[in-house]
């Protein structure tokens, strides 16, 4: 595990009425030991699992926590020119735009708890956008409509290195995480905690049994996404999940993970991602990874995964390839769980669980590219990437390629800009698109 410090941005503590007032303190690795850059590579990096956490004021009355309550937002606009389904039949490009974002409050904390609200917010750009007929239904729900809905809301408690959630909540894990790639990142009830064991060791435990977000949405079964409906199904109690993870170098960590998914597949995934410098310019990304799914109720996700990948970085220029392979017996497919998955060679769209489940044989993906992150000047915090990712199988592929350009501001703006081609002749010649998308988001 990444070592967790306690940054205290001000010593100061003064009492004003009830409330024992303390500047926030927060909860995080080192600058030197987060994810570094956008892109598609760089989301692969050591760190990706953590939560990085900002306590709340302290208050000394049940009464204060809520006088004291911190408000804070996202805003974001977005827009998408994409044929909307992947499928075997003739497809219409279709146009959206959309405003919204994250509206949420944290009240303080008394001997420890804390709560925590947010609305994610979807609202269609009538003025410009097509009727209903013609619109991308990426941004809205299965009718086709904006939506707000309370997306977060949930109980905190921290003492020391212990800090855990009861609720809605936003996790980072292998197969249940936010992937916050259109207008609504994937959101879970249930409950989480973490325990810093000791310097370099740590734990991690989940129940989870209903979600909601981009990643849920079903629009063949009716499943909207500002709803939250059960991980696998209405027999299912959902997903347990245990981690142990182990910082063995500076800014590297092993990890071991137990995700049980009743009505799915028990899966062990195990990880060794870090950083090796070679000098002060220059330094290696690398990351070795295996899943194993083991099919509960005949669900037939059963096989293995492994994966590699290595990214070189000299200045601000970086370039890398990652390969996986799924091992499955015939019939049976692997899956990315709840969110984008944990795998190396995932694209902007394609990845190698897709493959698997249209083959339901063996399947490769590889994926190579390269960037450049400005780390000073006028451009400070862009970053641009070209990926190249092929999924086969004997002579069926899927090939993907992608432009990204990412852009962070130390002011609260961000952006990101992707342009993808996807080629898919596992069904038929159809299967084919182009699509831009592009969002700003604005944090306060």
């Amino acid at each position: 595990m990444l070592e967790l410090t306690y940054l205290a941005l001000n010593s100061e503590i003064r009492y004003a009425n009830e409330m024992q007032y303390t500047k926030p303190v927060v909860l995080q690795k080192s600058l030197s030991e987060l994810p570094k850059g956008g892109g598609l590579f760089n989301t692969k990096t050591a760190g990706r699992f953590e939560i990085v956490k900002k306590l709340p004021q302290v208050a000394n009355s049940f009464d204060a926590m809520f006088d004291y309550a911190d408000a804070y937002g996202n805003i974001r606009v977005a827009y998408i020119d994409s044929a909307h389904e992947i499928g075997p039949t003739p497809k219409f490009v279709k146009k959206a735009s959309a405003i919204g974002g994250v509206l949420g409050i944290n009240t303080a904390a008394y001997n420890g708890f804390a709560a925590h609200i947010a609305t994610y917010i979807s609202q269609s750009i009538s003025a410009i956008n097509p009727d209903k007929n013609h619109i991308n239904e990426d941004f809205f729900n299965t009718d086709k409509d904006s939506f707000a809905y309370i997306a977060e809301a949930n109980i905190n408690y921290t003492l020391n290195n212990f800090h855990s959630m009861i609720g809605r909540i936003k996790i980072e894990t292998p197969y249940a995480d936010s992937d916050d790639i259109r207008m609504a990142a994937n959101t879970f009830e249930g409950a989480w905690a973490e325990a810093g064991i000791s310097e370099n060791l740590n734990t991690q435990f989940a129940f989870l049994n209903r979600w909601a977000g981009y990643d849920s949405q079903d629009e063949a079964a009716g499943l909207s996404q500002d709803r939250f409906k059960p991980l696998v199904d209405e027999e299912s109690f959902g997903m347990l999940l245990a981690s142990l993870t182990y910082g063995y170098a500076p800014e590297s960590e092993l990890s071991f993970w137990y995700n049980y998914v009743d009505g799915m597949s028990a899966i062990t995934y195990m990880e060794a991602v870090g950083l090796y410098r070679i000098n002060e310019n220059m330094h290696i990304d690398y990351g070795l990874q295996w899943s194993h799914f083991q099919e509960l109720e005949s669900s037939h996700v059963a096989g293995d995964v492994l994966g590699g990948m290595l990214i070189g970085h000299c200045h601000g220029f970086y370039v890398g390839g990652a390969y996986n392979i799924a091992m499955v017996d015939d019939g049976d497919f692997i899956s990315n769980g709840f969110g984008g998955g944990p795998y190396y060679t995932s694209l902007d769209e394609a990845t190698i669980e897709a493959m698997s489940v249209a083959m339901k044989e063996t399947s490769e993906a590889y994926r190579i590219g390269s960037g450049y992150t400005f780390s000073n000047g006028d451009l400070e915090g862009l970053n641009i990437e070209l990926v190249y990712g092929k999924m086969y199988h004997e002579d069926v592929s899927i090939i993907e390629r992608d432009v990204l350009l990412t852009y962070e501001s130390a002011k609260g703006w961000s952006a990101e800009a992707v342009y993808s081609t996807f080629h898919d002749t596992t069904t038929n010649e159809y299967n084919t698109f182009n699509r831009y998308h592009f969002k700003i988001d604005y944090s306060f």
